[in-house]
């Protein structure tokens, strides 16, 4: 934001020594608008450009004070909020960050009251909690006028008054204790709210939310703590709903009269059993996104839809198997893991999924043996009809099968014809060892990308003879449900491979292959 402010004022710099002053000329709607996007330092520098300029931060109702605004003066914030004040001008939204150290409920109080004069409509004040929790003003519950509150580091309790928040439409708290009455008074008199995000929090033990909010659409509870057990939800237009535990200790999740639900993410869930999601799917059938994580209770998945069309489970470790008729599933990830902790055989996976499904594995060995490469090339058995197929693992020791396992094993993906494998670390193997390996698991390919990252992403383009070259068909094609890229390929484009390894691969490809007629290298 510094650096916008700085361009402003040398822009100007420049204009006023040619005579002109064009950006001052905007309307002062426009100039609120520029400032509203800067912290209130950078915006008030920009009120000593001009008159105009100073026009518009006088009326500025979007005040964000950052994070970084009490290192000069614990009392800026109330001079300014005074001066609104004062001047009766209205202030549509407040954002804090500070530290515990900087603040005394004095403080919070004192902004409050201005601000709840001012007609606050967007409010925010985070404190970076240290071992208490700042008291609440009980005050902030008569803001009849809020539309959004974002609060983190405070102690919530119920006002002898009750709750006004007539007007509210969204909450964020985060690392907050509530008070368990607060929470179901809000459930229960907030008709208008639309978004509940609950993050870190402490105090209440459930959230039940019976019919009460008709217009809520999207309910996040992250992190929840260890005495929080149930969460009860009957919410006809809620379209999301995330919820994530600490230690798998939200024993009951009761999902109803939601028919309107599209995404839901379940993240270290004890509830999550076979039963429970066998009975809560038919009550939620528009679902189209859907995460299962760390739920070790779940052992077989089973889900008929033609709505969805994203699904993941990761971390299951008593997985045992996916079954999925969903025609229009477009992604699938999930993991391949392999080791003490988790089951054995390793889980199963059958997709009835549209014929654009992309899938996603992440490679999570213990060791890497024989039986860990069994198992890699099993598991990927279950994804060989996908349009595209992303591997994602540590190194490529994990993807390098050994040639003698090769000799008397299919090709898991013989049907794919795009993959994509992104190694976390430098590679241990050469590129052609990679490439080679590759090629055995997908020896069909149209395109294979590997690499770290986007800079480093190695590709190869294959183009393979036409079909009606089929007269011309080798005896080992024959009789394989797959084409060998050995005697098919006419040409291959490498790309961002330096020169020693292309060099290697022109080799590798020359001497592996009977037909091919170009090699297009386009260097890094």
């Amino acid at each position: 934001m510094w650096i916008i402010a700085n361009d402003i004022i040398s822009i100007q710099t420049m204009e006023g020594m040619e005579g002109t002053d064009q950006i001052s000329e905007l309307p002062v709607s426009i100039l609120e608008h520029i400032q509203s996007l800067l912290v209130v330092k950078d915006a008030l520098n920009t009120s000593t450009l001009s008159k105009a300029w100073n026009s518009a931060w006088a009326s500025l109702s979007c005040l964000n004070f950052g994070d970084d605004i009490f290192s000069k003066s614990k009392n800026i914030v109330s001079r300014i909020l005074a001066d609104r004040q004062k001047q009766n001008i209205s202030v549509r939204k407040f954002m804090v960050k500070l530290p515990y150290a900087s603040l005394t409920s004095n403080y919070v109080d004192n902004w409050i009251n201005i601000l709840l004069a001012c007609n606050i409509k967007e409010l925010s004040i985070e404190v970076e909690r240290t071992h208490t929790y700042i008291k609440l003003p009980e005050a902030i519950f008569a803001a009849k006028a809020l539309n959004m509150l974002r609060l983190g580091g405070f102690n919530l309790e119920l006002p002898s008054d009750g709750i006004k928040f007539s007007s509210l439409r969204e909450l964020y708290l985060a690392d907050s204790f509530l008070d368990e009455q607060l929470l179901q008074a809000l459930c229960a008199s907030c008709s208008n709210l639309e978004v509940l995000s609950l993050s870190g929090f402490h105090g209440p033990i459930s959230l039940q939310v019976a019919g009460t909010l008709p217009k809520l659409r999207a309910v996040y509870l992250e992190d929840c703590p260890d005495q929080f057990q149930m969460v009860d939800i009957a919410a006809p237009n809620l379209k999301d709903l995330e919820i994530s535990s600490f230690c798998e200790d939200l024993h009951v999740i009761k999902i109803t009269a939601c028919k309107s639900l599209k995404h839901l993410e379940l993240l270290t869930v004890e509830a999550v059993t076979d039963q429970w999601l066998e009975e809560l799917l038919p009550n939620i059938p528009n679902l189209e996104i859907f995460h299962l994580s760390c739920c070790s209770l779940l052992k077989t998945v089973n889900i008929s839809s033609d709505r969805l069309k994203y699904f993941q489970v990761t971390a299951c470790n008593n997985l045992i198997e996916v079954d999925l008729d969903t025609p229009n599933l477009l992604g699938f990830l999930s993991d391949v893991r392999y080791g003490e902790d988790t089951v054995d055989p390793l889980p199963t996976f059958n997709l009835k999924a549209s014929n654009l499904l992309e899938a996603c594995l992440c490679l999570i060995p213990e060791t890497l043996d024989n039986p860990w490469y069994s198992k890699l090339i099993k598991s990927l058995g279950n994804f060989n009809h996908c349009n595209a197929i992303t591997l994602c693992c540590e190194n490529d020791k994990e993807i390098v099968i050994p040639k003698d396992m090769r000799e008397n094993l299919l090709p898991p993906l013989y049907d794919a014809k795009c993959l994509h494998v992104t190694i976390m670390n430098p590679l241990n193997h050469s590129v052609v060892d990679v490439v080679d390996s590759l090629l055995w698991i997908s020896p069909q390919l149209d395109s294979l990308y590997f690499g770290c990252g986007t800079e480093d992403l190695k590709t190869l383009k294959f183009t393979s003879r036409d079909a009606a070259d089929d007269e011309d068909e080798k005896p080992c094609c024959a009789s394989m449900p797959w084409k060998c890229w050995r005697h098919e390929l006419k040409k291959v484009k490498l790309n961002n491979f330096t020169c020693t390894e292309l060099q290697e691969l022109r080799n590798y490809l020359l001497t592996n292959t009977d037909i091919l007629e170009e090699i297009i290298e386009v260097p890094p």
